[in-house]
């Protein structure tokens, strides 16, 4: 009996005296994350952790997040207290500074990043916490920390000054004020993004820590949901955002004459040119869907109001077709964030799920017992996500609103959508179905690769019976789209490589096309290939362009979209033979595709009845040449579809280590040995 009451006393001492040691209460900054400042070659900053307690408070581990099967952050980070100690005790209302330092190796490539210092303490209320930290090691001052947000916010703003003015004067008293704002805004634009070319490091892999991103942004948003503003590039999106940016200023080049209700117009198109732009860099699931959102919403205005023909219910297919697509991109990405753990914010601030793109990529949905659909969430999820992508970006057999769009828009607006709003929701393919389902691709690349073939093939014949040249380019347009799927499925890093390719290449080249239709449109009234004959003797320059933007269009050699084809069938030979030919076929197809229209236009004298047709009264009976200002539209795409046909390095080399890095998230180097 004493010995049971002995040892009853001892454990309600122990019950007393242990969460007498939990008493402590930890307080760490939060806010903006702690910035690592240069010292004598190392970063360095400090933070106090304080116990708000009137008991000790243990900390019994600090140490950067971060390990060697998850580099979040590059080698030779620490964190310690004062006295060199990764643990320790702080008295009761007591304060213990924190120094956290990163010692960067000669040969790193990483220069800038976001992270948190983790601190386990005996605050088991509190639980582990997080203090966010960042380094912004690159030159340009303020701006090369930002690059990416004024990139973005340069035509929204235009887009807002515009809609300021608009409602400030009415439209019909702006002058050419609207055109010049939106001119100065998109090459400024332009500007930036060839800053951001040129600051990426091609040599950047995962394995420096990053998560092998540049230029990365990040701020708190909406705490309370788990989102953030997170901004950076790797080398897939890099060549999409600069395409963009450089395309933009082309188009409002080319709509220099805009009469219909200018201001709206050219606000509408800057809009569109900022969304497309915000979702090339977004890395939270949110602000990427946010961006493809409003930038359909742009392009169904500007379609609807100033579009040809049946305009409106051309609008309107799209709008729906789209919504239901971003619908369901938006259900995938739910799921997803529903069955992912807990994390932190870039403050430090702990949230149960994420939408962070980066964070997402580390869950093992595959492993995951959660379902969507009756049926295991990482299947489901690839499958509803691929078919709302496929439908924003026009994939087949989801492209049915592209070809009447390209048709009826104006120029630049179809070019943007050529070079933005579809590539960016390609670029989401590769984000989530290579990035967060890697498991599942594998498991559905048979399929995807076949979806893949057929729509390259398909489209490519259909595109040999078309007689409208906006139908022909808009179907090249499926069909290199196609050839990207068939990338993707092959999972091997040259048919990789060439997805990326083709989904940028391609964007440029019927970006450029279409933009040198619609100036032969506005001459001649029609783009039909049976009216049209003997552009190279009526207007050799607008000739020249053309040729040069179909040729692109076909993949023919000595234009950048010819290395698509060639690497993705190099990589889909060695797993899927019957797909590399099929990818071959389709490219002579598409290759006949667009250069029997294209000869059919150039050859020969211009038709008695087209001489004589009311579009042409005003010039005389005669096609005018392009004029200087339509010249300088269409000269830098065309400079570089010429330039990146004969000398791909430039695209390929910052595109490769991203995609090794992708290539080794589908198929592991231990799965294949």
């Amino acid at each position: 009996m004493g010995k049971l009451t002995a040892w009853l006393t001892l454990v309600a001492l122990l019950l007393v005296a242990l969460p007498a040691s939990a008493r402590g209460r930890i307080v760490v900054p939060r806010g903006a994350p702690l910035e690592l400042r240069p010292v004598v070659g190392n970063y360095e900053a400090s933070f106090d952790v304080q116990n708000d307690s009137d008991e000790p408070l243990v900390v019994s581990r600090i140490a950067p997040r971060t390990d060697e099967g998850d580099v979040r952050l590059p080698r030779r980070v620490h964190a310690r207290f004062e006295s060199g100690q990764t643990s320790g005790t702080i008295p009761p209302h007591g304060t213990a500074r924190v120094r956290v330092t990163w010692a960067p190796d000669r040969d790193t490539h990483l220069r800038s990043f976001y992270g948190h210092v983790m601190i386990t303490s005996t605050d088991e209320a509190a639980g582990e916490v997080a203090v966010g930290i960042a380094v912004h090691a690159g030159g340009l001052g303020a701006l090369g920390r930002h690059v990416l947000s004024t990139l973005v916010t340069l035509p929204l703003g235009a887009a807002a000054l515009l809609a300021l003015l608009l409602v400030a004067v009415g439209d019909g008293r702006t002058g050419r004020a609207p055109r010049a704002v939106a001119l100065v805004a998109t090459s400024l634009a332009a500007l930036v993004a060839l800053l951001a070319w040129w600051s990426f490091d091609p040599e950047l892999v995962r394995a420096d820590g990053g998560d092998a991103l540049q230029l990365v942004e990040r701020a708190s948003f909406f705490r309370s949901l788990g989102v953030e503003v997170s901004l950076g590039v790797d080398g897939v999106s890099l060549p999409l955002l600069v395409l963009c940016a450089l395309a933009a200023p082309c188009g409002v080049l080319a709509s220099w004459d805009q009469r219909k209700s200018p201001a709206l117009f050219f606000a509408l198109y800057t809009l569109l040119e900022g969304a497309s732009l915000g979702a090339f860099v977004s890395e939270d699931a949110v602000v990427f869907l946010f961006c493809l959102g409003l930038a359909l919403a742009a392009a169904f205005l500007l379609v609807g109001l100033f579009g040809r023909d049946d305009a409106r219910a051309t609008a309107g297919r799209m709008l729906v077709l789209g919504g239901v697509g971003l619908a369901l991109t938006a259900v995938a990405l739910g799921a997803l964030h529903g069955a992912s753990a807990r994390t932190f914010l870039v403050d430090g601030s702990p949230t149960p799920h994420t939408w962070a793109l980066p964070e997402l990529a580390r869950v093992d949905f595959a492993g995951s017992r959660a379902t969507l659909l009756a049926a295991p969430l990482a299947k489901s999820a690839l499958v509803l996500s691929l078919v709302g992508l496929g439908l924003l970006g026009a994939l087949f057999p989801f492209h049915a609103w592209l070809a009447p769009v390209l048709r009826s828009a104006p120029p630049a607006v179809s070019a943007m959508l050529a070079v933005g709003l579809t590539r960016a929701a390609l670029l989401g393919v590769l984000r989530v179905e290579v990035a967060l389902l890697p498991e599942s691709l594998r498991w559905a690349a048979p399929a995807v690769g076949a979806l893949g073939a057929a729509g390259a093939l398909y489209a490519a014949f259909v595109a040999l019976g078309e007689r409208d040249l906006a139908s022909v380019v808009s179907f090249a347009l499926v069909s290199a789209s196609g050839v990207a799927l068939v990338g993707v499925a092959a999972l091997t890093p040259e048919a990789l490589l060439g997805a990326v390719s083709a989904i940028a290449t391609a964007g440029l080249a019927v970006a450029a096309a279409l933009l040198a239709l619609g100036l032969l449109r506005a001459r001649a009234a029609t783009l039909d290939t049976r009216a049209l004959r003997g552009l190279g003797i009526e207007a050799p320059l607008l000739a020249g362009a053309l040729g040069v933007a179909l040729v692109a269009s076909g993949a023919l050699p000595g234009t950048a979209s010819f290395w698509t084809t060639w690497l993705v069938g190099l990589g889909a030979v060695v797993r899927e033979p019957g797909l590399a030919i099929a990818v071959l076929v389709g490219a002579v197809l598409l290759a006949a595709s667009q250069a029997g229209p294209l000869l059919r236009v150039v050859r020969g004298r211009l038709p008695d009845a087209l001489r004589t047709s009311e579009a042409l009264a005003p010039y005389g009976g005669r096609i005018p040449d392009l004029r200087a200002r339509e010249a300088a539209a269409l000269a830098p795409l065309l400079l570089l579809l010429v330039l990146l046909g004969f000398y791909p390095a430039p695209l390929l080399g910052r595109a490769a280590s991203t995609v090794r890095d992708m290539t080794e998230l589908v198929v592991p180097h231990d799965a294949v040995e």
